[in-house]
């Protein structure tokens, strides 16, 4: 067809020439951050040119529209097309006005106006009126961080001229020599087209190739419901996957898998096969959690769903290490349509185990809980002289510091509900617990003291028998609260994350009782406790540490309420500053370096104190190395991911 269009064109060498010219715009279409402006400017006799100007939308990062030589299944290419059966025909292939660069592994036009041409043959007439013409536009806009919803083929309406026939060029002689001259002007145009077309091609299946192996998720991030379910019509319709991905910044372990399994190549080139949907459920995104309690009737995050064409519907649960290849196998496998994997409470059950009696084991070797060991001897040892039997009261004495952190756990669950998961990611919540971190760590340090006057009387020193050894338990947890509600709130908010009613009850229940062992053993023996050591500088400085930590800890639950409130306070290299700088600061105490208020000076420092504190401060080194790009492993799952955070 182009050699016969080419044909015609020397055939009619003295055609009534019309100046180029780009008239008003015949038409405006604003979708998807996106605006297009359409003109129609007129080169020679029949032929002419529709030109579209694509405008993207101011924004942060800035959105470009993908080349309109893309091809595969990732985006979609620019184009500017007529609908089958138009009066006017296409005469050329679409041109752009700019070069093209690759973002993320694929051909897309510099950030601002992109104008496209596409030749076109007007239709002749008898009276020369206008033809109704329906365009056919596709674009796509994509910033660094996420992708608008695409345009398919969007039909546009425009009128364009007709030519009378009385305007048709008068018949002049051919010149056979410059018709010769112009023929094979023409093939050599041709083989040249051609050859461009195969390199064209041949780079498209490149960047193709490149973008199957590349390490980025081509993620499309979705706010409301409508916008999630559109994307899965949308992967319906072009017979691929949808693989969605719940997800939210204050989820460790899916920062965790974000920032490591997903960024594997194959991995990514796995989700990118299918349509990939990153669904972030914590505040304010209410609907989104709703949702996918309602429908995938599950609150477990990370939550990833494939959603077949033909319906099937695969999940996966589980956590694992990059370096896990078992794990990855099957993970792939998973995504290329095989069986899921839910993690359930298998391997996820048992780490939350662990954790609730590592909360408690620590909980055992803080200091607020070491004042409480001269109060029981007392008790006890009262209770022993007076004839009573020690195993039960021991017995009712842990069931009292059990039953307290067991009762926070029903309150919890019996206030939340089936909202734990959003419970978990609602700033208020963080901020809440990082002002416990805060407010316990400063008391620590010593800014304040706290104390319940004649509580520890009222409860547990004046009274005997089974009621008093239970009230006994219950001071406990009180009058130890400083200590024990971070790794209560530890265990609380993994328990949470789960969206398991049972499990705040079942992890309070472990790790009151693992505090409870050792205190039950230590009541059956009275003399025993009597010979621990007394409360001394040792202590003190022990509770500086803690108080350190607690405060450094509180860092972690403000990165959460940064996000959601884009504070643009604190942010991941801040975070990682205030830990570097405390692992330091306690490396250098420890030594004796720096001193605080009731310390006692340090005249020689023992191996195990060199020791500790070489630990701090190597811990320390390690993370402010992370500041100058080190990747800090597990720790980077504290904080949320770049395009989540902006930072």
């Amino acid at each position: 067809m182009k050699r016969s269009l080419l044909l015609l064109r020397l055939a009619i060498l003295s055609a009534l020439l019309w100046p180029a010219v780009a008239g008003e715009a015949l038409a405006t279409l604003h979708r998807d951050g996106v605006t297009v402006t359409i003109h129609l400017e007129m080169v020679e006799g029949p032929e002419a040119e529709l030109v579209a100007t694509f405008t993207p939308d101011q924004a942060e990062p800035p959105l470009h529209i993908y080349s309109k030589d893309l091809v595969g299944e990732v985006g979609f290419p620019t184009r500017l097309t007529l609908k089958p059966g138009s009066p006017v025909q296409v005469a050329g292939p679409l041109r752009a006005d700019k070069e093209t660069h690759l973002l993320d592994g694929l051909p897309v036009y510099p950030a601002g106006p992109v104008t496209v041409y596409r030749p076109v043959t007007l239709p002749w007439s008898r009276d020369g009126a206008p033809v109704e013409v329906t365009l056919l536009l596709s674009w796509m806009a994509c910033s660094t961080a996420n992708c608008l919803m695409p345009v398919e083929d969007a039909p546009v309406n425009v009128r364009l001229p007709s030519l009378k026939r009385a305007d048709a060029p008068i018949a002049q002689p051919v010149n056979t020599e410059a018709l010769a001259e112009a023929v094979r002007a023409a093939l050599i145009e041709e083989r040249a087209a051609t050859r461009q077309s195969v390199q064209e091609a041949v780079a498209s299946a490149l960047i193709r190739e490149r973008s199957d192996h590349s390490s980025v998720i081509r993620w499309r991030h979705v706010t409301t419901v409508a916008e999630a379910e559109a994307l899965i019509a949308e992967a319906r319709a072009r017979k691929i996957a949808a693989v969605l991905d719940f997800t939210g910044p204050s989820c460790v372990n899916c920062q965790r898998m974000a920032k490591t399994v997903l960024r594997q190549p194959e991995v990514a080139a796995a989700w990118n096969r299918g349509l990939p949907i990153e669904i972030s459920t914590d505040p304010p995104h209410q609907e989104l959690a709703a949702w996918q309690q309602q429908r995938f009737k599950s609150q477990a995050r990370p939550l990833y769903v494939r959603l077949a064409t033909d319906g099937t519907e695969t999940r996966w649960s589980e956590v694992f290490a990059p370096d896990d290849r078992a794990a990855q196998a099957r993970f792939l496998t998973f995504l290329a349509g095989g069986s899921g994997s839910d993690a359930g409470i298998g391997q996820g059950f048992w780490q939350f185990i662990i954790l609730a009696m590592l909360g408690g084991l620590f909980t055992l070797i803080m200091p607020c809980t070491y004042p409480m060991i001269p109060f029981t001897v007392n008790f006890f040892a009262k209770q022993a002289a007076a004839g009573q039997r020690i195993m039960p009261l021991a017995a009712f004495y842990s069931l009292g510091i059990i039953a307290c952190f067991v009762g926070l756990g029903v309150l919890v669950t019996g206030v939340f509900g089936a909202s734990l998961a959003t419970l978990a990611g609602h700033p208020l919540t963080n901020l809440l617990i990082a002002g416990l971190f805060l407010f316990f760590g400063l008391s620590l340090l010593g800014a304040f003291f706290l104390h319940l006057p004649g509580l520890e009387n009222a409860l547990g020193g004046g009274r005997g028998g089974y009621l008093g050894a239970l009230l006994m338990g219950l001071t406990f947890a009180v009058t130890a609260f400083t200590c024990t509600a971070p790794f209560a709130g530890t265990v609380l908010a993994q328990a949470v994350t789960t969206g398991a009613w049972s499990r705040p009850v079942l992890g309070m229940a472990v790790y009151a009782g693992t505090i409870a062992v050792p205190f039950f053993l230590l009541a059956l023996s009275p003399g025993v406790l009597q010979r621990l050591p007394r409360a001394g500088a040792w202590m003190n400085e022990f509770k500086a540490v803690g108080g350190v930590v607690e405060v450094a800890a509180a860092f972690k639950f403000l990165v959460i309420c940064d996000v959601a409130w884009n504070w643009g306070l604190i942010g991941r290299a801040s975070t990682v500053a205030w830990w570097a700088a405390s692992a330091l600061f306690i490396g250098i105490y420890v030594l004796g370096l720096v001193r605080l208020p009731g310390d006692a000076k340090i005249a020689e420092a023992g191996p195990w104190r060199i020791l500790t504190a070489l630990a701090f401060l190597a811990l320390g080194l390690w993370l402010a190395a992370g500041l100058a790009g080190l990747d800090l492993g597990v720790i980077e799952s504290f904080f949320p991911s770049v395009d989540a955070s902006g930072r």
